[in-house]
């Protein structure tokens, strides 16, 4: 193997590592949260302010501890809820301190209505039951940024319920993975499932360009679950 083979598999090695320590905490964030719930006698969710209080504090400090997201919670499928209404327990970072909680549009029909149910970050993790990255794309939460969602089942007693996620900015993202993709030996991207760039290390690869599957002077290697279809895509000798 050259120098320049052992330098690039020495960077997969780093992405790949990244990424499964970041499902790795989302699925304990997950672990945590629905430690705290239960079902009712009809088999629906009881979310009492009690329960909610005490999902409040696991996301808070899940997000003081990992100044890389922007977001996380807990997502319902309405059969969960019994109820047509929706329902999320989301907290988004204000500052490097602050956390607040995010209310949703969650009314069929109502004002802003957020139908999450049919987006694939959600489809992903509760339909499919397995681990996702959907992104870039604008955050509804109109922050005018770019963000990628990360995504896995949630299951209480043996049900699935919904989903666990959080959300990085790309920026953020960038600011991580940029330094270990420019310590490569070679021009570099992470794609996400859809061929979607997270980050690349020229002007070629910009965040949220489409780059096809094959792409002539490239290799490819897989990085983080196999689920979430994740890529470094990597300038060949």
């Amino acid at each position: 193997m050259s120098g320049a083979e052992a330098g690039m598999h020495g960077t997969i090695d780093r992405i790949d590592a990244w990424f499964g320590r970041r499902f790795t905490r989302l699925e304990q964030l997950g672990e945590q949260l629905l430690g705290v719930l239960r079902f009712d006698a009809a088999g629906r969710i009881e979310l009492t302010e009690s329960a909610r209080r005490r999902l409040k504090s696991v996301a808070v400090r899940y997000l003081a501890e990992d100044p890389v997201l922007d977001g996380c919670g807990l997502i319902f499928a309405h059969s969960a809820l019994g109820t047509e209404n929706g329902h999320l327990e989301w907290w988004v970072r204000e500052d490097e301190t602050r956390f607040a909680r995010y209310s949703f549009g969650v009314v069929p029909g109502g004002d802003r209505y957020y139908d999450y149910d049919h987006h694939e970050w959600f489809t992903r993790a509760f339909d499919e039951g397995a681990a996702a990255l959907v992104g870039p794309y604008i955050d509804y939460l109109g922050v005018e940024a770019y963000v990628v969602t990360l995504t896995v089942p949630a299951e209480l007693d043996g049900r699935r319920i919904g989903a666990v996620g959080n959300d990085i900015q790309v920026q953020d993202l960038e600011r991580d993975l940029l330094p270990v993709l420019l310590r490569a030996p070679a021009e570099a991207a992470v794609l996400g499932a859809h061929g979607h760039v997270l980050v690349g290390t020229s002007s070629r690869f910009l965040a949220g360009d489409h780059v096809p599957a094959e792409t002539p002077g490239y290799r490819s290697a897989p990085v983080g679950p196999a689920s979430a279809g994740l890529r470094i895509l990597y300038a060949a000798e």
